[in-house]
């Protein structure tokens, strides 16, 4: 009997993402042997937290860093700390920001739903249009931040928004920090460090995206803006701060410094990428006799390795109810699907050993 049938839920075969609701990615064995070691003696968690943050910042070429929980605890504290600063007047009546400096500029095509994150703290949006000319007169003396969501690496330059640098430029023109949210932004690792080199404040990572565990990631940036995001934490000097509801666990800190440490260090060529083209490979050839398909291979994109399988003869209501009967089988198998008959079936966290039950359940359901 596995884990999950002993706690009485269904094992789930990943062949969508490294997906929060899925429990996101997967541990190393050195992660794992980390925490494993962690779990068995306790530390002070100031100095722990210290400590990683430093090693995060020499990885990503930030004045300092701060461990967090995931991007969206990350966002937290990134707006606590422009909001608040260490004013411990402020930080304690946070998300009460009446009298401070608490509206966060956002443009209105960069909207997506973890930027509520900086409503946690008492932030307030000021929704814009993507011109320079609605950012710069939005900013006033009640301008606490400019949030911006970094665009994926295949997408670096979108044309319905303001680009990064233009926005960096006039946020240090009138004094107001840029907050830049890169949660998924981890390969090629040179995402890591970017956008600290191109003037951003503070930037927000998602552990889950580099191997680390889904509870975890970490903000970089601003030495003055990370000492004021570490004392909203949950270890900060008051212990009703409004980050006291993102703590971390010791084997947290110690997996995400492990996990960040082996990602920039690793082949990932070797270690993930090839191995997952030999995964989509296998896929395509057990399925390429089943008629009425369309197999086309997918290159990486984003964290995604895969294959493409297109249903040729079905409607969009019968796709929707197939990939209905793979997530509610047993084990549930999750693939995603984002346009009419086309499913993207992602082999970077597809367990070798289930490429069998996938193709069979996927041949009975087609056929």
């Amino acid at each position: 009997m596995s884990i999950y049938e002993g706690i009485g839920v269904k094992r789930v075969i990943n062949a969508a993402f490294c997906l929060t609701v899925l429990g996101g990615s997967t541990l190393s064995k050195e992660v794992i042997e980390a925490t494993t070691e962690a779990n068995r003696y306790f530390v002070e968690m100031r100095d722990l937290c210290t400590k990683a943050g430093e090693i995060i910042a020499g990885i990503t070429g930030a004045e300092a860093a701060y461990p967090t929980t995931g991007a969206f605890g990350a966002l937290v504290l990134a707006a606590a700390a422009c909001i608040a600063g260490k004013d411990t007047d402020k930080m304690r009546r946070l998300p009460d920001t009446t009298g401070m400096k608490n509206e966060v500029i956002i443009q209105r095509n960069l909207r997506i739903v973890f930027d509520r994150a900086m409503e946690v703290p008492g932030g307030k949006f000021v929704v814009i249009e993507p011109t320079l000319r609605a950012m710069e007169e939005a900013i006033n003396e009640q301008t606490a931040a400019i949030h911006y969501t970094a665009p994926v690496p295949e997408d670096p330059r979108r044309t319905d928004v303001i680009p990064l640098e233009e926005v960096i430029n006039l946020g240090h023109k009138r004094g107001v920090p840029i907050i830049v949210d890169a949660a998924g932004q981890t390969y090629p690792t040179d995402r890591l460090s970017m956008f600290v080199k191109m003037g951003a404040d503070l930037v927000c990572h998602s552990g889950k995206y580099f191997s680390a565990p889904n509870s975890t990631g970490y903000v970089c940036g601003r030495k003055d803006l990370i000492e004021a995001a570490e004392a909203n934490s949950f270890i900060g000097p008051g212990v009703g701060w409004i980050g006291r509801g993102y703590k971390l666990d010791r084997q947290e800190v110690v997996a995400l410094v492990i996990a960040l440490q082996r990602w920039v260090a690793m082949d990932h060529e070797r270690e993930r990428l090839q191995p997952a083209r030999e995964r989509r490979d296998q896929l395509m050839n057990a399925l390429k006799t089943v008629p009425d398909i369309t197999l086309t291979p997918q290159p990486y994109r984003y964290h995604a390795v895969g294959l493409q399988l297109t249903l040729d003869k079905k409607t969009p209501e019968e796709t929707a109810d197939l990939v209905k009967n793979l997530r509610e089988g047993d084990p549930s198998i999750r693939i995603r699907s984002f346009s009419e008959n086309n499913l993207l079936l992602n082999t970077m966290f597809l367990v070798e050993d289930d490429l069998h039950l996938l193709v069979e359940r996927l041949k009975s359901l087609i056929v």
